[in-house]
């Protein structure tokens, strides 16, 4: 917060300058410049300029120099309020409303968000402060500033695409508010605490270099011998050669175990160098496998170093080697050149109002944003995703790929008109390339009592059983044999429970020994475990079509590997889930080939169709105008706030406990029980993601006080080692494990 009037040295210790202003006038020059070095990505350069020029205009009232005594240098970097507190970004907010004609009402959005977040252009359902209240706001005189800072340009020609339609204008403004309160950020924490300033990264590899160490890499693997390891290759070298065509949409539709992790990466890589692109954004719909696919990555390019791969998701291990100063503050804005991260993050930040959330929005322009399991995108928030993909791969200078092997039927058409255009297919021919990397056989077997399939199970030295809840998983697994051999997985282990066994399963089948697995569907996507069989109870087609890729997946089996799928007698739960495996039930039988790309698109077609009112459920996209305004009134139909509020992957009908799981388990509860200081109590929150399992509220409040202690009102753990089962995770007493309800992962 630069500008510290009627003061003799700064606050580092060094002299003041002769003008009491100067700080401010270095500070709105440096964001100025900064910004609009930002927006030039999406040719909105002088529009950057324009707004970091104008939004501390209100740092020139003397009640907000006579509150600066009174601020503290963390106080501002961490974004908190302190007493007195003088509003000081509505005077830039209200200074271009007045000076430019509807223009500056766009503005105004940004600066007058730039600290507390972007508002609500009128009052709505969400709450908060809004934009038109903020315009008619009595606020300090701010007569001090220079004209240099407060004059009128002549307001630069917009981006076309910006203001096609009210989402295309949203879209615009929140990625300039990005460049703004990032830009913002940087130049004060520049000014008031250089330490942390030059533990930023400042020394990025190159696009072309993280290339070449890519290859270096692939040509370890030697020559492909087997056809699975052929056909891999081809792939490599399908994605190397599309990797030239022009930025845009792309399709990579491969089947599991056809490598495309790593393909994709090469792709993306060729691709941004290719096309003067500037980072890889990787998104990862399931927390349970992004550390596999961040390590794959990490081995890939380990020539340039641990922190060369950026993490930012909820359950990275910040206990973790590659968790350092500088990738922590690399995450806040995404200043790397490979990010990993998730659906949530990547989503619920392109529609958040916040500006911790999105200072990393403006670097999504000129990257390769690589979509992995593309048919994971939740049915209920569709056409705000497809819309937001289509701004990035559109107008942004981006390229979007969606990887999967069920390629969702997304593409526009007369029964799916919120679609995105036709994408580039990586793959020549993708039905031959099916053919030839078919490794498994899937069988339906129609309804299957519990009684019936435990002793079709113990049939098989190595299987894999996954079922569709919690509770399924806990019977199936306690009809078993007690036995070593058996192994049950869900979500009522914790994630750092979960790595264990699941690192034990790997070894145990690598090794030939006996081991047989009931687990939920967190198995599914993208955990890479190799079974001669699988039993998959009924789901949607593409849930079946991953539990086939845990089957024969390196083709190593003298013949096909079996999938088998079963309908439980119990009922499946109302919802997603059930809606699924009705509409796979309807379309499998007209298939020979259940997991063939036809079945597929059938089962996509038929699902969506079903669904197609379900496709904007939160009414995210009535937050933007219908029509791109003409009048000034008509500007404050823009509901940034209410779209934030909105906008949630994951409802918050779920509380998180924490496990006290293994010696760093127990030594996270004694250092939550001691961290008094709330300074203490943030890196605590980071550490405990790898031992939370969350369970419903009513659960959760049954047992607030008894098994479930609560810490400094914050963290909630488990006092009771009689309600966490070594092998099925959290029981809190009961004779059986809870059933929430099914959430779609994210």
């Amino acid at each position: 917060m630069p500008a510290y009037a009627h003061t003799q040295t700064r606050p580092d210790g060094s002299p003041a300058p002769e003008s009491e202003w100067e700080p401010l006038e270095d500070h709105l020059r440096e964001v100025a410049e900064m910004a609009g070095d930002f927006a030039a990505a999406f040719g909105a350069k002088e529009w950057g300029y324009l707004a970091g020029l104008w939004h501390d205009l209100g740092k020139y009232s003397r009640e907000f120099q006579d509150y600066l005594k009174a601020v503290t240098c963390e106080a501002h970097l961490e974004e908190k309020e302190a007493p007195g507190r003088v509003d000081h970004s509505t005077a830039g907010a209200q200074h271009a409303d007045r000076s430019v004609k509807i223009v500056g009402r766009l503005l105004a959005y940004l600066i007058a968000g730039h600290h507390a977040g972007l508002p609500d252009g009128m009052s709505s359902d969400a709450g908060g402060s809004t934009l038109e209240s903020r315009l008619k706001k009595r606020i300090p005189d701010w007569a001090d500033a220079p004209s240099e800072f407060s004059a009128v340009p002549d307001m630069p020609k917009p981006p076309g695409f910006a203001f096609v339609s009210g989402h295309a204008t949203s879209f615009f403004l929140r990625m300039l508010f990005s460049c703004l309160v990032d830009a913002d950020f940087l130049c004060t924490e520049r000014f008031m605490d250089k330490g942390r300033a030059s533990r930023r990264p400042n020394n990025l590899p190159t696009i072309a270099a993280m290339e070449d160490c890519l290859q270096r890499h692939l040509a370890k693997f030697g020559k492909a011998e087997t056809e699975v390891q052929k056909q891999r290759a081809g792939i490599l070298n399908a994605c190397l050669d599309s990797a030239e065509r022009a930025p845009g949409l792309f399709s990579l539709t491969v089947p599991t175990g056809g490598g495309k992790t790593l393909s994709s990466l090469a792709f993306a890589l060729k691709h941004a160098r290719l096309h003067g692109m500037e980072r890889v954004v990787y998104v990862i719909p399931f927390t349970s496998i992004i550390d596999q696919n961040a390590k794959v990555f990490r081995d890939a390019l380990a020539e340039l170093g641990d922190d060369v791969v950026l993490e930012h998701h909820s359950n990275l291990d910040p206990d973790s080697k590659h968790v350092t100063q500088t990738t922590r503050l690399a995450s806040e804005n995404w200043d790397a050149r490979l990010i990993v991260t998730t659906n949530v993050q990547f989503f619920e930040s392109l529609h958040a109002k916040e500006t911790s959330r999105c200072r990393k929005l403006h670097r999504l322009a000129k990257s390769v944003i690589i979509l992995d399991e593309a048919q994971t995108l939740p049915i209920s928030y569709m056409q705000p995703c497809l819309k937001a993909l289509e701004q990035l791969s559109t107008n942004y200078g981006s390229s979007v790929v969606l990887c999967t092997a069920t390629q969702p039927a997304i593409v526009k058409r007369d029964d799916f008109k919120i679609g995105l255009s036709a994408p580039h297919e990586i793959i020549p021919d993708p039905p031959k390339l099916y053919a030839a990397l078919k490794r498994v056989e899937v069988t339906n077997l129609g309804t299957v009592p519990d009684a019936e399939l435990v002793p079709l199970l113990q049939t098989h030295s190595q299987a894999l059983c996954i079922v569709s809840t919690r509770r399924h998983a806990a019977e199936l697994f306690r009809a078993l044999p007690k036995s070593a051999d058996n192994v049950h997985l869900s979500a009522l282990m914790c994630p750092e429970h979960r790595s264990e066994v699941i690192t034990m399963i790997r070894q145990r089948v690598k090794d030939g020994l006996p081991c047989l697995v009931i687990s939920t569907q967190l198995i599914e996507a993208g955990v890479d475990l190799d079974f001669p069989v699988v039993y998959r109870s009924l789901a949607g087609l593409d849930s079946i079509a991953q539990a086939a890729g845990r089957c024969n997946r390196e083709g190593k089996l003298s013949g096909m590997g079996q999938t088998f799928v079963f309908k439980p007698e119990r009922a499946i739960p109302a919802g997603y889930l059930r809606q699924s495996a009705q509409v796979a039930e309807q379309v499998m039988p007209g298939h020979a080939d259940v997991l063939g790309l036809a079945s597929v698109d059938h089962y996509f077609r038929m699902h969506y169709w079903q669904r197609s009112t379900e496709m904007d459920a939160k009414r995210i996209m009535e937050c933007w105008p219908t029509h791109q305004p003409k009048k000034p009134e008509d500007l404050f139909l823009y509901m940034f706030n209410t779209c934030s509020e909105k906008f949630r992957f994951i409802e918050s009908n779920y509380q998180s406990v924490i496990i006290p799981w293994g010696d760093r388990g127990e030594q996270l509860r004694d250092d939550i029980a001691a961290a008094f200081d709330p300074r203490d109590q943030w890196p605590l929150a980071r550490r405990a993601q790898r031992f939370i399992v969350s369970i419903p509220e009513s659960l959760f409040n049954a047992n607030l006080g008894k098994s479930i202690t609560t810490y400094h009102d914050r963290f909630h753990v488990l006092n009771s080692s009689v309600d966490y089962h070594p092998q099925m995770g959290l029981t809190l007493g009961n004779d059986q494990p809870y059933d929430p309800e099914s959430l779609i992962p994210s």
